[in-house]
């Protein structure tokens, strides 16, 4: 399941928050550059203070502005876009702290506007490309006849599995909601079922899938009971926020000489769909 560290990894990826906080702090240390301090008590030590706050606030607007070339020349060439928007970043920032009285408030609107379209941004994120792992699945052993795996379910004891064929596949029953439901942050309800094979079988002068005979089902399926999903399957077009309920089997070639022992975590994606995955 996505989290607010995994979120917040996701939008630091990108070199434009860091152009946008570095903006802001060059554009907080030429305000503070260019703030009068003969009328203070000690005019002395607030000049003083002053350069040393600039020398702070600009080191770190640097340090940023070098994160942000760092990250956009990591992902190809350097774009030009990243730097006008820290050139904004920064003339805003100026404005907002340099004319305080004047122009404050409408700065103050535009800020708080961009941190709900932030906050938004980072819903969407989180709605859309978050998931659930429900499983994982090792691979033994694997040939052009059978394959063995070991079936590693989130809330339950590890099965050994010897299947007929070459792809083993999930089935997974699920009630995937509209958009909007999964944005507001509902996630895709599943019943994990069992694990299923198929083989390739010639015939003729093409290829076709065939599905074995080795099915596996749990005796306790994890996720919604079966009642509900049976409710929801035949009532899907007068619920309202249902997008589909169907059921999903994503097929994976076992192949142990690729990768010995190679793992794959079967994951329930928040906007649907059953996907399996390579684990790192």
């Amino acid at each position: 399941m996505m989290n607010v560290v995994t979120v917040l990894q996701a939008v630091f990826a990108s070199p434009v928050p860091w152009a946008v906080l570095a903006g802001f702090f060059v554009g907080a240390a030429v305000s503070r550059s260019l703030s009068r301090t003969a009328h203070r008590r000690n005019p002395q030590r607030a000049r003083t203070e002053k350069w040393i706050l600039f020398c702070v606030l600009l080191s770190i607007g640097v340090l940023l502005a070098l994160a942000a070339v760092f990250v956009s020349t990591s992902r190809g060439a350097p774009d030009v876009r990243v730097l006008s928007i820290g050139c904004g970043a920064a003339v805003l920032s100026f404005l907002a702290l340099k004319f305080r009285k004047s122009l404050g408030i409408p700065i103050l609107v535009i800020l708080v506007a961009a941190i709900a379209c932030l906050g938004l941004f980072l819903q969407s994120i989180r709605a859309f490309t978050g998931e659930t792992e429900i499983a994982a699945v090792r691979i033994i052993s694997a040939d052009a006849a059978s394959l063995r795996l070991e079936l590693l379910p989130k809330d339950s004891q590890p099965v050994l599995l010897t299947m007929e064929g070459q792809y083993f596949a999930p089935i997974v029953k699920v009630v995937i909601f509209d958009d909007l439901l999964t944005f507001l942050g509902a996630k895709t309800w599943y019943r994990f079922e069992g694990m299923t094979s198929f083989k390739l079988v010639k015939e003729g002068d093409s290829y076709r899938f065939r599905q074995g005979s080795t099915d596996f089902y749990f005796p306790r399926p994890a996720g919604i009971s079966e009642m509900l999903w049976s409710f929801f399957e035949k009532n899907e077009n007068r619920i309202p926020g249902v997008k589909t309920v169907q059921v999903e089997m994503d097929l994976k070639r076992a192949d142990a000489q690729a990768r010995e022992f190679a793992t794959y975590a079967i994951v329930v994606r928040n906007n649907g769909g059953v996907e399996i995955v390579p684990r790192s």
